[in-house]
């Protein structure tokens, strides 16, 4: 098929036709799409970081609540947390994020006091939090309050790699959750599509310029993300084709990626679809025509 085609381009033609490229050539192009965007989610938040400066609350705990997972592992006040099971923390906020998809997990907390390093593991205490939007999400809380925030005015060349670090920090923890899901620690219902998404924007907007950007950048990461899964029709998909490609030396057959994208767009409108369904019973809408019917 593709001999048959070249038949008919010029070399020039030849030379730019995408189809006629070698297998990593094709997959640096289909990767650029997706790498894109984790780029704009990085330069989001580089911008946000050089005018404003960055938000930063330091692992310190500033107050330890009663009955809680700190309580009982003897944290105290003034205690630098400086690990959690393997994860680096270097802010309050990675604190959050180590814990809060692990909700009755066993974990490892290294810290700091008075120059002496510990390291005392914990069962991480589950929390079903309602916010003031009346969503509700069950996460795992370790049990301190912070110290006071700060916004930090960044040297000019450490712009990039904050953003970068805050962009992947971001992505890691979409990773666990997604694999939390899969492997069944964590309910299905917790997957929101595009109707979530919309009321997600103009709750976030309300809360301050930060919070609504960095909605903004997660949707990006999001994007990215989703089209890396090796699922036929994303790139992911035709990223794992040209690998299997590379190891067969030869193009896997027209009729097995046709049947591999019938299925991969089947998958995706099953999700669509379930996502879809998901928003609507978030807002209420199945349980008010339950009582209707009822």
């Amino acid at each position: 098929m593709v001999a048959a085609t070249s038949v008919h381009l010029t070399a020039e033609e030849q030379d730019k036709s995408f189809h006629l490229k070698s297998w990593w050539q094709r997959f640096l192009i289909v990767l650029a799409g997706p790498a894109t965007n984790f780029v704009v989610a990085i330069l989001i938040f580089a911008g946000f970081f050089l005018m404003l400066g960055m938000p930063h609350t330091p692992p310190i705990v500033g107050r330890v609540l009663p009955n809680s997972t700190a309580h009982a592992i003897g944290l105290q006040l003034g205690d630098r947390i400086e690990e959690i099971d393997g994860t680096s923390i270097d802010t309050f906020e990675d604190i959050k994020r180590a814990v809060a998809l692990r909700p009755g997990e066993t974990l490892d907390i290294r810290f700091v006091r008075n120059g002496t390093e510990q390291v005392r593991p914990g069962k991480i205490a589950a929390f079903d939090l309602r916010d003031q939007f009346g969503q509700t999400a069950r996460i795992g809380l370790l049990g301190i309050v912070p110290t006071a925030q700060e916004w930090v005015r960044l040297p000019l060349l450490s712009v990039i790699p904050q953003a970068t670090r805050f962009t992947f920090s971001i992505t890691r923890s979409m990773i666990d959750g997604l694999g939390q899901i899969i492997g069944g620690e964590r309910s299905v219902k917790e997957l929101g599509g595009t109707l979530k998404m919309a009321q997600m924007a103009g709750q976030q907007a309300s809360l301050g310029p930060f919070q609504f950007i960095e909605l903004v950048a997660l949707f990006s990461i999001n994007l990215g993300f989703i089209n890396l899964l090796p699922v036929p029709m994303l790139d992911g998909g035709h990223l794992f084709f040209y690998l299997v490609e590379a190891v067969r030396r030869k193009p896997v057959s027209d009729r097995t990626q046709e049947w591999a994208f019938r299925g991969g767009l089947a998958l995706i409108l099953a999700l669509l679809l379930f996502t879809t369904a998901n928003d609507l019973g978030s807002f209420g809408v199945w349980a008010r025509l339950g009582r209707l019917i009822g």
